[in-house]
């Protein structure tokens, strides 16, 4: 059965620093908790510039698998669509944690009426999965997404290396 929704979904990847990136959202890795203490989570807190972690963390315990909306700050983003890949702070994050964060970003945006989302690769960190498994997980998502409505999906990388994986990612799966 194909995906009659897949061309209202459109997938780039973006190299600008993130700061930068005019999207309605900005999905932002965390963990149940809803603390961004660990990458990429404490970079997009540093750039927001304004308390998002309590706004998330009246949530908690967030499962993974859901999202919580808050305005991006300082971002050119409009809104974080803050997402846990792990239970705590620093936890070792599975293929199935990114699938499931992806997924839920994605409904949120659909949810929210957002016409673009910026995702950067999440998992792939310090207690995390390979780099290579956390995009194509990432991207398989995107793929597999039952869109209703138009979607502009930016893959972020940092560098090359992130660039590379979405890359193979998206070649991988054509």
């Amino acid at each position: 059965m194909s995906n009659d929704n897949v061309e209202l979904v459109e997938i780039a990847i973006c190299t600008d620093p993130w700061e930068t990136v005019e999207v309605d959202a900005f999905v932002c890795p965390t963990n149940s908790e809803g603390r961004l203490s660990e990458y990429p989570g404490s970079k997009i807190r540093k750039l927001a510039g304004i308390d998002v972690e309590t706004p998330v963390a009246q949530h908690a315990p967030i499962a993974v698998g859901a999202a919580v909306v808050t305005p991006a700050g300082n971002m050119r983003a409009k809104h974080l669509v803050h997402v846990p890949n792990t239970e705590a702070p620093g936890g070792k994050v599975q293929v199935e944690d990114v699938l499931r964060a992806t997924a839920a970003a994605l409904v949120a945006c659909q949810v929210k009426g957002f016409g673009s989302v910026a995702i950067p690769l999440m998992g792939a960190f310090e207690n995390g999965i390979p780099a290579e498994e956390a995009a194509r997980a990432i991207h398989g998502e995107i793929r597999a997404f039952r869109a209703t409505q138009p979607l502009r999906v930016l893959l972020l990388a940092k560098d090359m290396d992130e660039l590379e994986v979405f890359e193979m990612a998206i070649e991988t799966a054509t």
